[in-house]
């Protein structure tokens, strides 16, 4: 099968950077695949999986909470808000993420923004389904 270079980047660094064989993400219209040789496209990602299939066939897994993906004629550049790599993610920190969001959702009167919250939550919970398909 034919390949491509993916580089994904991150505010914070650089987190993946090799050529591949196709990529799912989640685009804001819905999942979208690439394979080599796709029309050239700029596209907003959501929150989801990205799901790399490496030159040896295996898969990789990475959570992202949004961003850009870029596809050019000689490589694919996804620009994430944030991002990590099933085998980075703390599940423990994801759990306790979500479950103070739930509970801040449910104080009365609060100040903080209820959609902010539901977004956190979101956000958790895609962090951990990504993390269990690295197990």
């Amino acid at each position: 099968m034919a390949t491509f270079p993916l580089e994904l980047v991150t505010p914070e660094r650089l987190l993946f950077s090799e050529d591949v064989q196709s990529i799912r993400a989640p685009g804001v219209d819905g999942s979208l695949g690439v394979l080599a040789g796709h029309a050239p496209l700029l596209t907003e990602l959501t929150t989801g999986l990205i799901k790399v299939t490496l030159t040896d066939g295996s898969e990789a897994f990475i959570a992202t909470s949004g961003g850009f993906l870029q596809v050019n004629k000689d490589k694919v550049i996804i620009l994430a808000d944030t991002a990590e790599l099933s085998e980075e993610i703390d599940v423990e920190r994801a759990r306790t993420a979500a479950a103070k969001a739930r509970q801040l959702l449910e104080v009365p009167g609060s100040n903080i923004d209820a959609e902010e919250l539901r977004v956190a939550i979101e956000r958790a919970q895609n962090r951990i389904r990504v993390a269990q398909m690295h197990q």
